[in-house]
C-alpha cells in the first residue's frame, strides 16, 4: 500500500494541476479514476504540449495520475548533470579539478556537459539525482 507522494514531471504538473488539486476529484463519490483520466486525456487534446500526451499515453503514467489524485504529488527533481572520471566528479567547472568526496558540479543541460567531456576528452556524463548527489 503506498502512502506517500507520487514523483510528476513539472510539465505533466502544469498540465492537469486544476484536475490533480481539484476537490470534486478527491472526493470518492465523484468520478471513477478511469473517468479522471479520460478526462484529464481530453485535455491533451485540447491543446496541451505532445510531450504531456506522450507521457500520458504510457500506462504505467495513468496509475501514477490516479495514485497522485489518492496520496497527492511533488515535483520530480530538476535534471542535474554532472561530469564524473572513476569514482570522482568534476567540481570546479572551469578547470579540470576532479575529487572522489568533492561536492560535484551541476549542470542543468545535459549538453552543456556533454560539451566539457567532449572538450576534455574524458569522463562521462552522469545523472546526479541517480548518483544520490545532492545540492546541500
Amino acid at each position: 500500500m503506498m502512502n506517500r507522494k507520487v514523483k510528476l514531471p513539472r510539465n505533466v504538473i502544469d498540465a492537469f494541476r486544476p484536475a490533480l488539486d481539484s476537490p470534486n476529484y478527491r472526493r470518492l463519490e465523484s468520478l471513477t479514476p478511469i473517468r479522471i483520466i479520460s478526462d484529464m486525456y481530453n485535455r491533451t487534446l485540447e491543446g496541451v504540449t505532445s510531450d504531456v500526451a506522450t507521457w500520458l499515453h504510457g500506462y504505467d503514467n495513468q496509475w501514477k495520475l490516479i495514485d497522485a489524485l489518492r496520496y497527492g504529488y511533488e515535483p520530480e527533481p530538476e535534471p542535474r548533470w554532472g561530469i564524473k572520471a572513476g569514482h570522482s566528479y568534476l567540481y570546479e567547472p572551469n578547470d579540470k579539478s576532479f575529487g572522489p568526496d568533492e561536492e560535484p558540479f551541476a549542470y542543468a543541460l545535459r549538453e552543456r556537459a556533454e560539451e566539457v567531456v567532449a572538450r576534455l576528452g574524458f569522463g562521462e556524463v552522469v545523472d546526479l539525482n541517480k548518483e544520490g548527489k545532492t545540492d546541500e
